[in-house]
């Protein structure tokens, strides 16, 4: 198992579900890890609790606040010490091969780069099931599909920043260039992919939760099936001390029933999107 100098960030809200997969998958690829809960009323401090890690510094601002974000990861940024910084959300949980990609990159070429974009299963009723690609509404260095830039080099980026609010803030220059309008040879894409639970149940107060930030993306759709499920994260089968529900069921007879209705519908409304654009 192999570690990079490397400080992840995370700012989280009523994660319950996930949290714990998510932050053991990726702390044995780290050296230091941020997270700003800003007002979990579910189980999630007490998740985070139970793991034991010198790694973990967490502090606690609540806020309902989108214009706050902003500051509370421009806080994580400051106190950020390695050159990268692994961004990462309380839903994205890391196999560990993509883990040690990720690490492998960062040692062989990391010095010449300033970020990696990390591919993902956009997961669709369970973990089994995905997001097709063409579905993805990322467009990032001329590829579109279902990613997201994760990992960033500070040290090659001058005056790094964030602005905008939540959820579309973005990392920018000195000269408040965005940096997914910089060089695209500076950047790669990782070959595997993380778990993306975006729309599934995330918290088990509910789907969809007003007094959570975005926390509306909950959705039924057929998708297509995990090619191999050896290629899991490990994590996920593992013994999870602070397990508040069980992940690895499969998605019910209802969903099917309910997702064979409104996947056509939604393929329609996509093709008609796009010829729009």
């Amino acid at each position: 198992m192999s570690k990079a100098d490397v400080t992840a960030q995370m700012v989280v809200k009523n994660e319950d579900i996930y949290i714990w997969y998510s932050i053991t998958s990726i702390l044995p690829y780290i050296d230091r890890l941020l997270i700003t809960d800003t007002g979990s009323t579910d189980k999630t401090l007490q998740i985070i609790s139970t793991i034991r890690s010198e790694k973990i510094e967490i502090e606690q601002i609540k806020s309902d606040n989108i214009i706050e974000i902003e500051s509370m990861r421009q806080q994580q940024l400051a106190k950020t010490r390695t050159d990268w910084i692994w961004i990462v959300d309380g839903d994205e949980i890391y196999p560990g091969s993509l883990g040690e990609e990720i690490t492998g990159i960062i040692k062989s070429k990391g010095s010449d780069l300033e970020g990696i974009v990390v591919q993902r299963f956009d997961l669709l009723g369970d973990i089994y099931h995905y997001q097709p690609d063409e579905a993805g509404i990322y467009d990032l260095f001329g590829r579109k599909g279902h990613f997201a830039l994760r990992l960033i080099n500070k040290n090659n980026i001058k005056g790094l920043h964030i602005e905008g609010n939540y959820p579309y803030e973005g990392y920018y220059d000195k000269y408040s260039t965005e940096l997914i309008n910089h060089n695209p040879e500076k950047y790669v894409f990782t070959d595997g992919k993380l778990w993306h639970a975006m729309y599934l149940q995330r918290s088990t107060l509910g789907k969809n939760l007003s007094n959570t930030l975005h926390r509306n993306k909950y959705k039924i759709e057929t998708g297509l099936h995990i090619p191999d499920t050896s290629l899991l994260p490990e994590v996920f089968l593992k013994f999870n001390p602070s397990s508040t529900k069980a992940i690895t069921q499969n998605r019910g007879i209802i969903y099917e029933m309910t997702a064979n209705i409104i996947t056509p519908l939604k393929k329609i409304k996509r093709k008609i999107w796009h010829l729009l654009k």
